[in-house]
């Protein structure tokens, strides 16, 4: 039995780090150990963190100085599978000296690391005695009563970077200009962590371009901690750079595999970035530098589009093509379009200012015009005394040229032959799998990694074609290269988890240590999707000092296991067919919309700049998923739709039933989609209040309708007698009786015996359901086949206009946009749930030549799902084989 850690114990473990703090400030001049700069006059040492390294004692819970537990630990419990348990060690430590005083070294070094590192970047690997890079440098916190430096270029792409469990790492690229790269810059760092996470073994490190710019314990429960690194000359360089952020953690004071799952540090993409001496230089370059535009401070590349004129027929196409054209030339991870009217201010940081029309418009909009656009089309960058910088200027002398100037904008393809960029959120970028391939984790940006924890954990993501149709047959293997001590006791176990969801498990059962050489562990191929899969291998190590968990049982100790970087994934060739509806494979490249290469019938509900910015965010996600712009046509003929591909966009009230009936969505929708104010504005935080008084609201209603009962209604509960309530309850819990019983014996056995059920025979499927999307939806998107049945529609709504507009950029953003699939799927900004409705019939769209091993696997696929019809086909060819032999008996064989 683990004995729980009493505070004896932990006076004991301070005492040990305090003599493994003095230690290292003894051998801090022989070079072991971490190396790390003296806080600079001025600065205090980061809160939460004493001078030696100790653990502060934090208030008492329930105090006014009590740390709040962060939202971003239930997040990262929601990222991690596990359970979560409170931390142990919130109370103990010893006080935080007087700022200003150094802090050294403890001396102890956390082996192992996790994540998806990139090839480039070299291994975050700490051991005892090992001593930092020489570039690794401590950065100092700036005082509080100093204003905290703000970064000129954010990097953080997404609006939350939380890194849970104890090993884990994330790389991705940024863009420089040349000038941003040759100017002198400074590393902003601000995160804040979990309190129960040990800063004595604790370390977070940062490299730009393979070379280390920060690494620092981890010890800043009580307030995000703000560092300011100078970073040397010569590591940042024009174009893509490599950033790469390592954590390692472990726990104060529980050695159970559960209380992994509390460990979390967050960084604060508010103070994160780059700052230049002198300021961000102005972008007034060319097209090349569009993807160093970046981001704001949540990830998000808002593109401002300014045009001169209304923006029906022409207009819209233009934005539209527009929005593409920046969005894969830019590269960037969130893209976002809002539509203006020409009274425009300064461009916000990390967004970027567009302006469409012909020369003799231009001075309507902007204060600066470019005398080029007089002569020729021009697409240049600029810096606008009215709009500021980044202004990208798209005009010519008339408005033929401005369209040949889109036309240039949009001469940019990423051809989808051995990857998928994803380089600008992960890094390295997707492989695709278009058959039957192996991968080294080594190319997957795994390395050799030893690890001496609870939990392991590394990443990595592939990439399946728009046609992958292997749901129900077939695995994926991965080959595992890795081994284990004898510390390691049977029931570990190795765990592979596609899409946050797992897959596999291989158990752990020999004793005294042992050797994968690869291992084969097989992933069934119906946890993989269409577009971005992201695969995670675990392995959790149970071992006996765990258990027993003694004073310092927390602190890094010998290596207890070693993944290779030689283990490969496999996949094996699968089926290639397209199927529609199947949102999955239109999110992950556009598909079907990009087979015949015909122009996209894009139906804007209503002519506004609400309407039309939801549709510019969301074609610029698509062509950043297909790889290139798709051909737009913003104002088709309505007579030509039923045989065309086709997108609408707009509120739910715009749409017509025609649509809403091809889409299978019940019209009912419009009255009972409710939204609340805070939906429409797009701000999670504030829709709690207005749930419950919905919820409410339901109440109240259901209690006046059954206070005033119809002759269609039942009694309320006051008129029914004892032996109405006896009834009704006795038939709920002991169930149907007589023919039904039987029925549902039998179900029960077919599931226990070959975990088949009426369901998966599909009795009903030709029975058509209309799909009505839950009340607190914010977007709903569904797929259905055109008038004709030849041609795809998909169907992107909000309650209002402008209530999609608003929640469109979250809809696009990647953790929502790689969950959306099915026939239809309702996104809900206030929980971020994601539900889906999944294809009940579809069709075949061929897109590969239907060859003997393809079309086996399609009908073995098809087959595995159609359980009916796969069992009638066995009677039937059972009862020809039988017939047949006992006709040949007849003629052939000899009577007895």
């Amino acid at each position: 039995m683990r004995a729980l850690p009493s505070i004896a114990a932990i006076g004991l473990l301070a005492a040990l780090a305090g003599a493994a703090a003095a230690q290292q400030s003894g051998l801090a001049g022989q070079g072991t150990g971490f190396s790390m700069t003296p806080p600079l006059s001025g600065y205090a040492a980061p809160s939460g963190q004493s001078a030696n390294n100790a653990p502060v004692m934090a208030p008492a819970a329930g105090s006014p100085q009590a740390p709040a537990r962060s939202p971003s630990a239930q997040a990262a419990g929601n990222a991690a599978p596990g359970p979560s348990r409170p931390g142990l060690g919130e109370q103990d430590g010893p006080a935080a000296p007087a700022s200003g005083e150094r802090q050294p070294s403890t001396g102890v070094g956390v082996p192992g690391e996790a994540g998806a590192p990139a090839p480039s970047a070299a291994p975050f690997q700490m051991r005892p005695g090992q001593a930092a890079p020489a570039t690794a440098t401590r950065a100092p916190v700036v005082a509080a009563s100093t204003a905290p430096p703000k970064p000129d270029r954010f990097i953080i792409p997404q609006s939350r970077m939380i890194f849970a469990g104890e090993a884990a790492a994330r790389a991705w690229t940024i863009n420089l200009t040349q000038e941003e790269a040759s100017r002198q810059a400074n590393f902003l760092l601000s995160y804040i962590n979990a309190v129960v996470v040990m800063p004595e073994t604790s370390r977070i490190r940062v490299t730009i371009n393979g070379q280390a710019i920060i690494e620092t314990p981890i010890a800043s429960s009580q307030e995000p901690s703000r560092f300011s690194v100078p970073v040397q000359r010569g590591t940042l360089r024009a174009g893509a750079n490599l950033i790469r952020i390592d954590v390692v953690q472990r726990h104060r004071t529980d050695c159970a595999v559960t209380a992994t799952y509390e460990l979390w540090t967050e960084i604060n993409s508010e103070g994160t970035g780059l700052s230049f001496a002198g300021g961000r230089p102005p972008l007034t370059g060319g097209l090349d530098d569009l993807p160093s535009v970046g981001f704001d401070a949540k990830g998000v590349t808002t593109i401002r589009v300014v045009t001169p004129g209304p923006i029906e027929g022409g207009g819209s196409t233009r934005v539209l093509r527009v929005a593409q054209g920046l969005a894969v030339r830019g590269q960037f991870p969130n893209p976002s379009v809002t539509i203006g009217d020409g009274a425009q201010g300064p461009t916000p940081p990390g967004g970027l200012t567009v302006v469409i029309g012909t020369a003799a418009e231009l001075p309507r909009l902007m204060a600066t015009v470019p005398g080029d656009a007089r002569q020729r089309p021009i697409t240049t960058f600029l810096e606008d005394d009215r709009l500021g910088a980044p202004t990208l200027v798209i005009s010519g002398p008339t408005p033929a040229d401005v369209d040949r100037a889109i036309e240039r904008l949009n001469d940019i393809s990423f051809p989808r032959t051995d990857s998928i960029n994803t380089l600008s959120h992960w890094a390295p970028s997707a492989p695709l799998f278009n058959g039957a391939r192996n991968v080294r984790l080594a190319d997957l940006g795994v390395t050799t990694q030893e690890f001496s924890g609870r939990r392991f954990r590394t990443e990595f993501q592939i990439a399946l074609p728009p046609d992958f149709f292997a749901e129900a047959y077939g695995n994926a293997n991965l080959y595992l290269d890795a081994a284990f001590t004898s510390a390691v006791r049977p029931g570990s176990h190795v765990d592979v988890y596609v899409n946050q969801q797992i897959a596999s498990t291989l158990p752990i059962t020999a004793r005294g240590g042992g050797l994968f050489q690869h291992e084969p562990i097989f992933i069934p191929l119906r946890n993989f999707r269409p577009g971005i899969n992201r695969l995670w291998l675990e392995v959790v190590l149970d071992t006996e000092s765990d258990a027993r968990c003694l004073p310092g049982a927390t602190l890094p100790a010998d290596n207890r296991f070693v993944l290779f970087d030689s283990s490969e994934f496999s996949m094996g060739s699968f089926a290639r067919i397209g199927r529609m509806p199947d949102l999955a494979a239109f999110t992950g490249s556009a598909f079907p919309y990009d087979l015949d290469g015909s122009p996209i019938a894009v139906v804007l509900a209503r002519q506004d700049a609400s309407t039309l910015s939801a549709a510019s965010t969301l074609m610029s996600r698509l062509a950043l998923s297909h790889g290139a712009p798709l051909p737009i046509d913003a104002a088709p003929a309505s007579v030509t739709l039923g045989e065309r591909n086709a997108i609408f966009v707009g509120g739910i009230d715009q749409i017509s039933a025609s649509v809403l009936d091809q889409m299978s969505i019940a019209e009912s929708v419009r009255a009972n989609w409710v939204v609340s104010a805070g939906d429409e504005g797009g701000n999670a935080g504030s829709s709690d209040s207005a749930n419950y008084n919905n919820v409410l609201e339901r109440f109240r209603n259901r209690q006046a309708n059954e206070a005033t009962p119809t002759p269609s209604t039942p009694p309320p509960p006051s008129a029914q007698t004892t032996p109405e309530v006896y009834e009704r309850w006795r038939d709920s819990v002991q169930g149907r009786g007589g023919i039904y019983a039987v029925v549902d014996s039998i179900e029960a056995w077919l599931q226990r015996t070959f975990s088949i059920g009426f369901d998966s025979l599909r009795i009903k499927e030709g029975q058509r359901t209309l799909y009505e999307p839950p009340p607190r939806t914010s977007v709903l998107m569904a797929q259905g086949n055109s008038t004709n049945g030849a041609s795809a529609w998909t169907l992107v709504a909000g309650r209002t206009s402008e209530a999609l507009a608003a929640n469109m950029v979250r809809f696009t953003a990647d953790d929502v946009w790689n969950r959306i699939g099915g026939q239809a799927s309702a996104y809900q900004s206030a929980t971020g749930e994601v539900e889906r409705r999944d294809v009940s019939s579809y069709r075949f769209i061929i897109t590969q030549p239907l060859t003997f091993a393809n079309f086996r696997m399609i009908a073995a696929n098809w087959l595995s799902t159609n359980i009916m019809p796969y069992a009638l086909m066995l009677l039937l060819a059972g009862t020809v084989l039988g017939t047949a032999t006992a006709f040949l008996l007849r003629r052939l064989g000899r009577p007895t």
